[in-house]
């Protein structure tokens, strides 16, 4: 029996929630999870190690790699073949503390208190069904 997928921990949920090709009718749709939208986000726009990155969303580095691979297989798929691309759904928590890695960085939930709860596209259960210590939100948008 595989062992359960561990929750990937996350900074924020994205504001940006897709893109759209021009010049052309989106002929289909990718969708990058946010796991996979935050490995692009550490690895590629703030630059960290692949260590880091996996600390920081704490995973194991092969864990990141093959996220990365995945995400940058979806995002060539839609620059190549001109398809729509939407950012959600996965098996993430957004972090719940301030830690200070986090003190100079710019999409850190605690500086975007709208988006402080995690993501948990399995889950729909209503807020008021939460306990305080749970750090997830179901398909509903605020």
């Amino acid at each position: 029996m595989a062992r359960p997928q561990k929750r990937r921990c996350i900074c924020s949920v994205p504001e940006v929630t897709g893109f759209l090709p021009q010049g052309c009718e989106a002929r289909d749709s990718v969708n990058l999870t946010y796991d996979e939208y935050e490995v692009i986000r550490l690895l590629d726009y703030l630059q960290m190690t692949q260590e880091e990155c996996a600390g920081r969303m704490d995973i194991s580095r092969t864990t990141v790699t093959r996220i990365y691979n995945e995400a940058r297989r979806k995002m060539a798929d839609m620059l190549i073949n001109g398809k729509e691309l939407t950012i959600g759904g996965g098996d993430v928590t957004v972090c719940t503390e301030m830690r200070p890695e986090c003190a100079g960085e710019e999409h850190c939930c605690h500086r975007q208190k709208g988006l402080r709860f995690g993501w948990r596209e399995t889950e729909t259960a209503a807020p008021e069904d939460r306990d305080a210590g749970s750090r997830q939100r179901g398909k509903e948008k605020r």
